[in-house]
């Protein structure tokens, strides 16, 4: 062999060699990171299994917890029976619980033990020996006995029973009754215990189902994370690394524990067609030619995803490049626009908008043509446009146009018909919702007021002329004048007492019928404000004197304090505020003090309305100003009221220009200010309120 044949060889081999190990190296790199990505891969998988499993062992357990809480609520039940009638017999037991009973198959038998001794025992047949059974001569069951007794209740089980079949035990704390009102601890009478079949709790809970798809244990921990006891689930089981939701019931603590059937699995399902996959890729990495055709389909495939994506769209889609011209489009936008001709790559934007207005497609632009593709096109050069377009069968368009960095434009066409309707129909309901207020509040004023000026004259009856001619023919009388004046006397006292209680009601209805009324008005936007120059004590002192028998009435000391000086203002409005925030304070005040204070700060008078009542908590601070919200708003509240007082009047003083805000501790008392401006510049003369806005 020749030196030249020799040098060719070994150039081709080395070059070989060399090939073979940077394709080595590079394999080598594929594979290893083809293992990491299955490691993640599987990691991933796995913790997608558990989330999978967690959300459907929180069902279980959820139901789980139902079943222990509605069981516990059936033998509370049972107790109440006890603790009111401490002395029941057996028989009066066996009477009360039969229809609990027939209702409650799964239960086998019930028991109660007073001072921990069996005296009771429901069915009785087959039961006989438990009678006289004294818990505190039984070791093994002493100590949960003593646990339910102090934690209110306990569970325990399963245990074998002698019919053959296993139980769960409930037990359950009596206590005497006591008197309402009563401080001391109730005393026990002892304890009343439920056996439950286990299979039927089983059952009954579809926990075979669950054990199809899952390994599942359920067991009773101890406070140092020890297992008491396995309540659901083989105890010799083994979970490796299973999901643990925990029941956090009163009597203890409970733990779920699962993993799916048969424990994790090793690997994915598709490992071994994954692993395959990546050979094959790394196989065609090695190769160039592969390589740039995986590229170029890889190049094809994006841009089909891109048009199919942009088809799925439920909207007209449209882009345009920098000088106007159409790149792409979707079936929906060539719909909107009547699939004309027109309509495709290489048109321009003015000579779709030309053909759309040709063809009758926009109805705004009749008449006005030039005008309207010339705003048009200068509104979209500003970079962002949107509009909404009527079309002629009556669909609204909304159109959304973005242009992108590098001038080209991305538009939207969504049909908003739908929206739009709903909309009106929504703005009707309310307009209908507030007429029929204002018409049912004015209605009802009408009569109420009928009625409260017949009642004023029945309150002082006795000075009709009727009466007063009766009380003088008996006076005439001496035979009959000692006897029955003093009855006339009393009968017209109370005829008057009568008539204020009346009177009071009747005045509490107007008021809120008053307040409905407001509302109402200003939910339409016509409640007038009339603005004019009033003095500050000329509203603080009406408003003061007006509230102030109510006040002393009460047992409460009002205190005023009026500051001069002059505000424009609409000076009833700014009253029935006032009237309104004492009124609060008189009705959540038992004692103490009730404060009238205003006073003037630069350019913003504050009136200041402060009490010594039960207070607002801190996160009922500002929504005490939303309409009907009240924070006590139970059927069985003490106060009473429409909840629009403090709504009404934020908005009076909004409209104003000023606000109306609330400080409160609560069980010490609370402040309301009212600023207003003494410039009328921000002041409005109708009240458009927020209060018709949802929360």
């Amino acid at each position: 062999m020749t030196e030249a044949v020799k040098t060719g060889v070994t150039a081709l081999l080395s070059r070989g060699m060399k090939r073979v190990i940077v394709l080595l190296l590079l394999g080598g790199v594929i594979l290893g990171v083809g293992h990491r990505i299955e490691t993640l891969s599987y990691q991933a998988y796995v913790q997608d299994l558990k989330l999978e499993a967690a959300r459907e062992l929180v069902e279980v357990r959820e139901r789980i917890r139902k079943d222990i809480f509605d069981q516990i609520l059936k033998l509370r039940e049972l107790s109440t029976i006890i603790s009111e009638n401490p002395e029941i017999s057996q028989a009066e037991f066996t009477a009360r619980v039969a229809g609990f009973s027939a209702r409650n198959p799964e239960v086998i038998n019930l028991a109660a033990a007073r001072d921990l001794v069996v005296n009771i025992v429901h069915p009785i047949a087959g039961n006989e020996a438990v009678l006289g059974l004294d818990y505190r001569e039984i070791p093994d069951q002493l100590p949960k006995v003593q646990q339910a007794m102090d934690s209110g209740g306990l569970i325990t089980g399963p245990v074998d029973l002698v019919q053959g079949t296993k139980g769960l035990i409930l037990r359950q704390p009596v206590f005497y009754a006591q008197a309402d009102g009563a401080m001391a601890s109730p005393r026990p009478w002892g304890l009343l215990s439920m056996v439950i079949d286990y299979d039927s709790f089983i059952e009954r809970l579809r926990i075979p189902e669950v054990e199809q798809t899952y390994d599942l244990m359920i067991r009773e921990m101890n406070p140092d994370g020890t297992v008491e006891q396995v309540i659901i689930g083989a105890p010799e089981a083994e979970l490796v690394d299973p999901i643990k939701l925990d029941f956090n019931f009163a009597f203890g603590l409970w733990e779920l524990a699962a993993t799916t059937d048969g424990g994790w699995p090793d690997h994915r399902p598709d490992f071994y067609w994954n692993w395959l996959l990546r050979l094959l890729g790394a196989a065609a990495v090695m190769a160039f030619a592969s390589y740039v055709m995986r590229l170029s389909e890889t190049r094809h495939l994006a841009e089909e995803r891109l048009r199919t994506g942009i088809e799925a769209l439920d909207h007209g889609f449209v882009m345009f490049d920098p000088s106007g011209t159409l790149v792409l489009c979707n079936e929906k936008y060539r719909e909107i626009h009547g699939y004309s001709a027109v309509v495709k790559p290489g048109s321009t934007y003015e000579r779709i908008a030309r053909d759309s207005i040709r063809r009758g497609l926009v109805p705004d632009a009749v008449g006005k043509e030039e005008e309207w593709i010339r705003v048009w096109l200068e509104k979209r050069e500003q970079g962002a446009f949107e509009t909404e377009q009527r079309m002629p069968d009556g669909r609204i368009i909304r159109t959304s146009d973005r242009r992108m960095e590098d001038g080209s434009v991305v538009g939207l066409r969504i049909d908003v018909t739908d929206i739009k309707k709903a909309l009106m129909t929504a703005e009707d309901a309310n307009k209908a919702k507030t007429d029929f207020m204002g018409v049912l509040s004015h209605e009802l004023r009408t009569p109420l007021t009928v009625i409260l000026g017949h009642v004023r004259l029945a309150r002082h009856f006795d000075r009709t002329k009727v009466a007063r001619e009766l009380s003088d023919a008996i006076q005439a009388d001496p035979q009959t004048s000692t006897a029955l004046a003093p009855k006339l006397e009393a009968t017209f006292a109370k005829l008057g007492e009568t008539m204020q209680t009346v009177e009071r009601s009747g005045n509490h209805l107007l008021t809120l019928i008053n307040e409905v009324l407001d509302f109402a008005k200003i939910d339409a936007g016509s409640l007038s404000i009339n603005m004019a120059p009033v003095k500050i004590d000329d509203i603080i002192t009406p408003s003061a004197e007006q509230l102030r028998p109510m006040i002393e009435d009460k047992g409460l000391t009002l205190r005023v304090a009026s500051t001069k000086g002059t505000l424009f203002a609409d000076d009833k409005r700014i009253q029935q505020v006032l009237i309104n925030l004492l009124s609060n304070a008189v009705k959540f005040s038992d004692q103490g003090e009730i404060s009238l204070v205003s006073r003037v700060r630069g350019e913003v008078v504050e009136f200041r309305v402060t009490d010594n009542g039960i207070g607002i908590p801190e996160e009922e601070l500002e929504r005490v100003f939303e309409p009907f919200h009240q924070v006590d708003s139970t059927a069985t509240r003490r106060f009473g009221g429409t909840g629009l007082g403090l709504a009404i009047s934020r908005d009076i003083a909004i409209a104003h220009g000023g606000n109306l805000v609330a400080t409160s501790r609560l069980g010490q008392g609370s402040s309301f200010i009212l600023t207003l401006p003494m410039d009328p510049a921000h002041a409005v003369t109708t009240v458009q309120s927020k209060i018709a806005e949802p929360a």
